[in-house]
């Protein structure tokens, strides 16, 4: 064993062991370390801050075009309920007309049928010239104002039907947006990538470096103007108070300033100025404006037709007095007839006249409900039962006072119907009562029964026009058309008849119909018909004094012979020809009968075949 290990090879020494330092770090690695953990940090932050700013950046995008929809939703329910107004207004101009359209033709037939079929002296003895004037006169007054009222009325009913069509036809219509503007309102998803890299890495909380949004330049059509106005639109940035401050990105501050009303540069303030608070919607204006077509041939239908009515209750007031004193012999039933028909005269009148200052004649019209009691009184006397030439002259009197009182009542119609402005200003806007402008000349004792209203000039509190503020957008350089980026201008589409214009521009529809006729017109007419009442009466006054001083019916044929068969050629007449109902025979140159006697060609001289009982011997009892 001793050799073994004397031959074995001796092991190798270890190596004796290290004593281990810690390792000494330099300044430029600490500063590698710190600099990879802070681009970690700073790659999360921006990372989440891009997450973070995009995602508000596609939230916004979304509101912004769920705005515009519900904008342009509530603009076209808006204009809807225009569409319904213009329809509202009109409407009741047509249903008027209508209804007076069907009393007017009423009334025509009734009248049509008094003088004609109907008339007094039909089947008895007729009433004296004076009487049958009265009635006639009336009737046919009664024809002519109602038939005026009539055409009035259709005039008023197809032109408000016209003005309807054509406003909602061309000018008040839905404000559908175009497909340009859907484009303009969308925003895409890429779109984040074209927005500052400040906005993109915005840090929540943290004040914006750029402060005013980006906005348009002047625009190149004129110079700027050195002074600058106030602008009368409301301040947009006042609704929006999250948006004031610097710490939101800047399309939403470019939203705000330049889409919703703020987006015009210092001194471009040369074009229109935006519209009031409380201004009136563009369509009331065009409606007024074409109401000014049609309002003298509504308000004067209406009184044609009370002239109408109140001289259609004289002629059956005189109808009744006729028949009842011609035919019926009802003395004291034609004292009554009067009372009932001229109180419901006094009553419709009472109705339908409010005393006003403008009036000329007050009260007048009273005069002449009196009219046919001075014509029953003349009848009394008329068909008394003993002759006195006193009576006579009384009796002429009477009906002249008749007459006087007629023309009296045509000059109480004209006065009524004179047009005149409201000198006190406009009447108030109260619900439910009619309204019109102060600068209408309408009949003042009319006018709390003329049933005619106009839109409002102003609006309520608290009542809003989305039009106006869309265009106030236009014009400020606002709106959803608008864009930063600068285009150029389309050219224009050559048109054939002239430029197009959109909704509520371009001049009044009715301009060149109205072009040919005065606007009073219907004045005009309704005047005529009063003066030509006037002298009607005035006529009869002239002629009834004339045949009191020449003899009753001396313009006439003498009585004796119907009229049929009597000979207009040649007759001699004189004072012993003179035939009474009382006379005991029938005198010689009596044709009745020798006039329908047959006549043969075999007699040489034309002989008639008259037998005895021909003979006027033979009828001397005739009466």
């Amino acid at each position: 064993s001793k050799g073994l290990w004397a031959r074995s090879p001796r092991p190798p020494s270890l190596p004796p062991p290290l004593r281990t330092r810690p390792p000494v770090v330099g300044p430029s690695l600490a500063a590698m370390h710190a600099g990879t953990v802070a681009a970690g940090a700073a790659g999360v932050s921006a990372s989440w801050l891009f997450g973070y700013n995009k995602e508000n950046f596609g939230y916004d995008a979304g509101m912004r075009f769920g705005r515009f929809t519900m904008a342009r939703g509530f603009a076209n329910m808006q204009v809807a309920q225009y569409r319904e107004d213009i329809a509202g207004i009109t409407g009741m101009t047509v249903t008027k007309m209508d209804a007076w359209q069907t009393v007017t033709t009423l009334f025509l037939a009734v009248g049509a049928a008094l003088s004609c079929a109907g008339r007094i002296g039909m089947h008895g003895a007729a009433p004296p010239g004076w009487f049958c004037a009265l009635f006639s006169g009336c009737i046919f007054m009664s024809v002519m104002f109602n038939g005026t009222s009539l055409w009035l009325s259709m005039h008023a009913s197809l032109r408000a039907q016209c003005a309807a069509t054509s406003l909602l036809t061309r000018k008040v219509r839905l404000p559908i947006p175009s497909m340009g503007q859907l484009d303009q309102a969308r925003v895409f998803g890429s779109s984040y990538e074209k927005q500052e890299w400040r906005d993109i890495f915005r840090v929540p909380f943290m004040g914006n470096m750029h402060n005013a949004p980006d906005l348009p330049p002047v625009a190149a059509s004129g110079p700027a103007s050195s002074k600058a106005r106030t602008p009368n639109a409301q301040d947009p940035l006042g609704e929006f108070g999250s948006t004031t401050r610097d710490t939101v990105p800047s399309w939403i501050r470019d939203e705000v300033v330049i889409e919703k009303g703020g987006g015009f540069p210092d001194g471009d303030w040369d074009r229109e100025s935006p519209h009031e608070p409380c201004e009136a919607p563009d369509h009331f204006k065009l409606l007024m404006k074409a109401q000014e077509e049609w309002r003298d041939y509504d308000v004067y239908a209406r009184i044609s037709m009370c002239y109408g009515v109140v001289s259609f209750l004289y002629a059956v007031c005189y109808y009744a007095v006729g028949t009842a004193i011609s035919e019926l012999r009802g003395f004291w039933v034609m004292w009554t007839s009067p009372m009932v028909f001229m109180t419901a005269q006094a009553l419709i009148l009472r109705l339908d006249i409010l005393k006003t200052e403008n009036q000329r004649l007050p009260n007048v019209e009273w005069l002449g409900h009196a009219a046919p009691f001075f014509a029953v009184a003349a009848c009394t006397l008329e068909y008394r039962f003993y002759f006195s030439a006193a009576q006579v002259g009384v009796t002429f009197a009477l009906a002249i006072m008749a007459f006087f009182c007629h023309f009296v009542m045509a000059v109480r119609m004209l006065d009524l119907a004179w047009p005149a402005t409201t000198p006190s200003g406009d009447m108030p806007e109260e619900p439910a009562k009619q309204w019109w402008p102060s600068s209408w000349r309408v009949p003042s004792g009319f006018s709390k029964n003329l049933w005619f209203i106009t839109p409002p000039a102003r609006l309520e509190p608290g009542q809003h026009d989305l039009l106006h503020e869309m265009d106030d957008m236009a014009r400020l350089g606002g709106g959803y058309t608008t864009t930063r980026r600068p285009r150029k201008p389309a050219p224009k589409a050559p048109a054939g008849a002239g430029e197009a214009k959109g909704a509520f521009e371009g001049a009044s529809p009715f301009k060149a119909f109205s072009a040919a006729r005065a606007a009073n017109l219907p004045w005009n007419l309704v005047r005529v018909l009063c003066f030509t009442a006037m002298l009607q009466w005035l006529f009869m006054i002239i002629v009834t004094s004339a045949e009191i001083v020449l003899g009753p019916e001396t313009l006439l044929k003498p009585p004796g012979e119907p009229p049929w068969i009597r000979d207009t050629k040649m007759r001699n007449w004189t004072a012993h020809d003179v035939h009474h109902s009382n006379s005991a025979t029938l005198p010689t140159s009596y044709r009745l009968f020798s006039a329908s006697a047959a006549k043969y060609d075999d007699e040489p001289h034309g002989g008639d075949h008259d037998g005895p009982a021909h003979a006027p011997s033979a009828h001397g009892g005739h009466r």
